[in-house]
């Protein structure tokens, strides 16, 4: 037997067809698959890599947002004070995070 295509117009030709359309339906839904889960599994990758790198960050003991104001506060405590500084004298030292009155008035 001779593997030969049907001449069109006939019924095997419409089922040769069909049966082609459905072989690319299936590939095209195999593909669209294949295509979802790859980037699924690279989108859960990369969040599992950056959510790693960002604890083995934080548990080794560099935060950012710490290190951040922490630099602030040692800026902050080792310039001079520019305001209310005159009356003091030199003699008394400025306590870090000292809390001074503040008077407003409404006008």
């Amino acid at each position: 037997m001779s593997h030969r295509e049907p001449r069109p117009g006939t019924d095997a030709s419409k089922l040769h067809a069909r049966a082609q359309a459905r072989r690319r339906r299936e590939a095209v839904r195999r593909r669209a698959r294949r295509i979802r889960r790859a980037v699924a599994a690279l989108a859960v990758a990369l969040f599992v890599a950056s959510f790693a790198v960002i604890y083995v960050q934080l548990a080794s003991g560099h935060d950012p947002a710490l290190l951040a104001s922490a630099s602030r506060r040692r800026a902050a405590t080792a310039t001079p004070s520019s305001r209310g500084g005159e009356g003091r004298s030199s003699s008394e030292p400025e306590a870090a995070g000292a809390v001074s009155a503040v008077t407003t008035s409404q006008s």
